[in-house]
Order: structure tokens, then C-alpha cells, then sequence
């Protein structure tokens, strides 16, 4: 299965104390599909069919800002 899965994150200070987290994160970055195994009865009328088409989760992107204190 390939999976590439990448974060970029940058910390700003604020005097000594605070200090805020910029994070940028992609989940499947190359957006690489995983299929599902085809239905293998040869009695069904759908056999041979793959169902579901992809069984892993498409391209997800996420920000979030941290604030530590």
C-alpha cells in the first residue's frame, strides 16, 4: 500500500512564555488509490467485479494553530 503522509509545522515565541504552532499535515499526499479485492464466487452474477472501488481514504489536507502557555 502506498502511503506518503507529510507535516510541516513552525513555532513562533512570544517573550519566554507563549509560544504558537502553525501545522500544516496531508494525509495519502500522493493521493495513491487502494483498491478492493474483486468478488471471487463464480456463482454471482457480479463476479469478478471490484466493489468497493477504493477502500482507502482520498487526498485529506489540515491546518491547525497551537497556542502553548
Amino acid at each position: 500500500m502506498n502511503n506518503l503522509d507529510l507535516g510541516i509545522y513552525k513555532n513562533f515565541r512570544f517573550g519566554e512564555r507563549y509560544r504558537l504552532q502553525y501545522r500544516f499535515e496531508t494525509f495519502n499526499t500522493l493521493n495513491h488509490p487502494v483498491f478492493g479485492a474483486p468478488n471471487a464466487d463464480p456463482t454471482s452474477s457480479s463476479f469478478g467485479v471490484v466493489t468497493p472501488s477504493q477502500v482507502n481514504n482520498a487526498r485529506q489536507i489540515q491546518m491547525a494553530m497551537k497556542l502553548y502557555f
